[in-house]
């Protein structure tokens, strides 16, 4: 199995108009097949730190790999190229077509893979299938309910079978039990090898996933990894 981190932020800044630090300094590794959250209050700079993750907005400073692509020197429409091959989104607002089918939302995800229309027919359906919607692909995004809608957006992100799922709060537009659905999914899909990172402002959820980068002022205050010898974890923590 590689070594090669599936996401890898160096010395990372983010600097908004009128010098407001979003991220500063920012270095983080996440391994390969990998489930981490990502917390930490509003504006603590998880919704940027997602962003420059996923390669849709350039950093300030700092370098940016993507399963060992440095993206530094990457142009627009190189970035756009492995960004729609390697990373996968989720959003807590779907981003879903209303007047088309879950289907067709899928396959959308392919139209410029380069990939055959009737092989994109059948790896949509196999993603649908892995999200349990197989029997709903032909209803039209509307006529789904909230829960059904997100586990479209996630077959969306992983009909390209990328290196790295990014979901943006996943269930906060869900009751409880279709945001427990849609959680068990995204294990599901890490037990199978998918790099997963949510990012979240929900502790209860966050405490489920075997490792939390907590961000505070734009800055990792706590990295802790439960997925260790002892029970209580191990903790890193980088300091200003």
């Amino acid at each position: 199995m590689t070594t090669t981190p599936a996401l890898e932020l160096e010395r990372v800044s983010r600097i908004h108009p009128g010098g407001v630090v979003a991220l500063d300094e920012v270095s983080l590794q996440i391994g390969p097949g990998e489930l981490t959250a990502i917390v930490g209050r509003s504006g603590a700079g998880k919704s940027t730190l997602l962003n420059v993750l996923g390669t849709l907005d350039r950093p300030t400073s700092g370098a940016v790999r993507i399963g060992g692509t440095d993206t530094r020197n990457l142009t627009d429409r190189g970035l756009s190229t492995l960004r729609g091959s390697t990373i996968g989104f989720v959003f807590q607002g779907f981003h879903l077509s209303d007047g088309v089918t879950a289907e067709q939302n899928v396959m959308m995800a392919l139209l410029y893979s380069g990939v055959p229309r009737r092989a994109r027919r059948d790896l949509t359906r196999a993603a649908l299938e892995r999200v349990g919607l197989e029997h709903r692909m032909g209803h039209a995004a509307q006529q789904l309910s909230g829960g059904e809608r997100q586990r479209v957006a996630i077959a969306r992100a992983i009909v390209t079978d990328p290196l790295v799922v990014l979901a943006d709060e996943p269930t906060g537009a869900l009751d409880t039990a279709n945001g427990e659905r849609v959680l068990s999914l995204l294990e599901r899909l890490h037990d199978e090898g998918t790099t997963v990172v949510v990012i979240t402002h929900d502790v209860e959820l966050a405490t489920r996933l075997p490792r939390r980068v907590e961000l505070r002022d734009g800055r990792i205050v706590a990295d802790t990894n439960i997925d260790t010898t002892t029970e209580a974890g191990t903790e890193a923590v980088q300091h200003a």
